[in-house]
């Protein structure tokens, strides 16, 4: 089987956001594929300070009326 999951790595542990539907303790293979942040994904897209596109992005103030 093949499949694609998101997970989050934390505290050394990498969580999937998902069920797997795996049995306990079977044996899987996993590759990692880093996502790339928002800000690193338009950065070509964008022309302003690396900094400031990356506080705009990741920033809810500007995406929300508040």
């Amino acid at each position: 089987m093949h499949k694609t999951i998101d997970a989050v790595y934390e505290k050394g542990v990498i969580k999937p956001l998902e069920s797997l539907g795996l049995a306990e303790s079977q044996k899987i293979k996993v590759t990692i594929d880093t996502a790339e942040g928002i800000a690193a994904s338009t950065r070509a897209m964008i022309k302003a300070d690396p900094e400031v596109v990356r506080l705009v992005a990741e920033n809810d103030e500007y995406l929300y009326d508040s």
